[in-house]
């Protein structure tokens, strides 16, 4: 049993602790943001292709990662084309007809697989292998949960689920490892044993700064045609002992439009009600996370345009008395130079890594990709050390402007090699990609996620030390997300230790010890 694939790795030792493992049952391994999960597929498939003579299918949410699941399997397994093929949906049926007769290993992304599946161009019964990276996506109608279905069926069937973070909710935890008939799950955290050795310390501080004036002056304003358009949502009773909030709008906004149907034609009236409080509820989480910019943009994109739900809402806002005072702070902001304390504490910190370490990597996290364009811009003409890059998904809209996937790998490695030295990234980052590690991760702002901080953390502390600084504004969404997020990280670890506890197993006798003794659920308790 070949460890080392032929030689080109050395495996770590938490690396082969799983991947004697994950051989043997199906299983979910939930191992922090760059280290290894991909050697552990690797070592998992080359078992499969060489011991039993099987094939393996690796499955990758999105295009970039299957093209670099592709590159970095070739190089691990020693394989090239025809033996390896990638799919992602721009080859044609014949071709991938031919290619799912001859690859021994085949990278797609899902959708392809249940189209193929679908149309009765898979052999499943020759596959001894479904290799699941961002497994904690294997839920509600995601595509996963249809192949994994199908698979299992097969009696030669090996499942192994790849994921940095598991999810907050015990009930998503079950479903992932229901719907991927896992049996066994592997959780690596720097705390165990035999990865310490490995890890290099992350330090992550929240910065609180104040919020800015002009952000203070136009709140109350918007704030005042929100709560104009919730007393007519409170008035009609619709929602009895439930919060209002976005997501209980959103979701009551389906029930409401099937019973107008039904004969409530009443209702009709209301949802553009619960359409406009969203849309403002959005507006005030744009103003006091991002600044004035951001939220005028979103304001004018509402005015502007031709859709009709878009259109019912701006003849809504307008009729508030508080619309015109709202759109002359904006305006007022707009006009006259001022500060955003973000944007000069993410020049600060840029600053000041790049003076201490010149050869410095620093990413940048934030939600929108306006938010991405104008701190670019300002890091270029504030900054000469900063050598600041945009780098987001590959979908445009309007005058926003994606980055197909050759500019995506052509940055990435313009990143690597010192061309840029601050990336300035939405949430295309987060997830798999194979970014450089860096010195130091900044969120322009918290993310309620668990899994999204996890994977944003996961950016530094690879080959050495590492920084995250989190921005926060005091008393606004801000802290309201970064709390949120630290919840359900506490939550995470409580459901793993549950999960640990209730579905543990006996090591059969003759399993091959492990390099050192392990649990076999470890627990998370940091995934710092």
């Amino acid at each position: 049993m070949d460890e080392t694939l032929g030689g080109k790795i050395e495996p770590r030792e938490y690396q082969i602790n799983v991947f004697r493992k994950a051989i043997k049952e199906n299983t979910l391994v939930v191992l922090p943001t760059g280290m290894g999960k991909t050697v552990i597929a690797a070592m998992v498939a080359n078992f499969v292709i060489n011991e039993r003579d099987e094939k393996v299918l690796f499955l990758a949410p999105t295009k970039p990662l299957v093209s670099q699941h592709y590159e970095t399997l070739k190089k691990l397994l020693g394989i090239d084309a025809p033996v390896i093929a990638k799919f992602t949906g721009e080859v044609d049926n014949q071709d991938r007809m031919l290619d799912w007769s001859v690859s021994k290993v085949v990278i797609s992304t899902p959708q392809v697989v249940v189209n193929d599946m679908r149309s009765g161009m898979i052999d499943f019964s020759r596959y001894g292998l479904v290799i699941f990276d961002e497994a904690h996506r294997a839920s509600g109608n995601y595509a996963y949960v249809d192949i994994a279905r199908e698979f299992v069926q097969y009696k030669k069937r090996l499942i192994l689920g790849l994921t940095a973070s598991p999810g907050s909710k015990m009930e998503r935890l079950d479903e992932v490892t229901e719907n991927l008939s896992i049996e066994n799950v592997i959780i690596k955290s720097e705390n165990d044993s035999d990865v310490q050795k490995y890890v290099n310390p992350v330090r992550i501080d929240a910065k609180i700064l104040e919020l800015p004036a002009s952000v203070k002056a136009a709140r109350p304003f918007m704030v005042e045609i929100y709560s104009e358009i919730l007393k007519k949502i409170r008035e009609s009773g619709v929602f009895k002992n439930e919060p209002i909030n976005r997501r209980t709008m959103a979701s009551k906004i389906p029930e409401l439009v099937r019973r107008a149907r039904e004969g409530e034609n009443n209702l009709f009236g209301l949802i553009p009600y619960l359409s406009g409080a969203i849309r403002m509820d959005y507006a005030i989480e744009y103003l006091e996370s991002q600044g004035t910019e951001i939220a005028m943009d979103y304001i004018n994109g509402i005015m502007s345009s031709e859709e009709k739900t878009l259109r019912r809402t701006a003849a809504m806002i307008k009729k508030s008395p508080a619309f015109g005072q709202l759109m002359d702070e904006l305006q007022k902001s707009a006009e006259k130079e001022h500060s955003n304390p973000k944007m000069d504490a993410i020049l600060d910190l840029c600053n000041s890594s790049l003076s201490e370490n010149p050869n410095s990597r620093i990413i940048v996290f934030t939600h929108f990709r306006k938010t991405a364009v104008i701190l670019t811009r300002f890091l270029k003409e504030k900054s000469i050390l900063a050598k600041p890059v945009r780098f987001v998904g590959q979908s445009s809209k309007g005058e926003d402007e994606g980055i197909n996937q050759k500019k995506q790998e052509e940055i990435i490695h313009g990143f690597r090699e010192g061309e840029y030295n601050v990336l300035v990234a939405t949430s295309v980052a987060e997830e798999g990609l194979d970014i450089p590690s860096t010195d130091l991760v900044i969120f322009y702002e918290p993310v309620p996620s668990e899994i999204r901080t996890i994977q944003r953390r996961g950016r530094t502390g690879r080959h050495h030390s590492g920084k995250v600084i989190i921005l926060i504004y005091k008393d606004s969404r801000d802290s309201a997300y970064y709390y949120s997020s630290l919840r359900k990280e506490n939550a995470m670890r409580k459901n793993i230790n549950r999960f640990e506890s209730e579905n543990s197993k006996v090591e059969a006798k003759n399993e091959p010890p492990p390099i050192k003794e392990e649990k076999k659920f470890s627990s998370l308790d940091d995934f710092y």
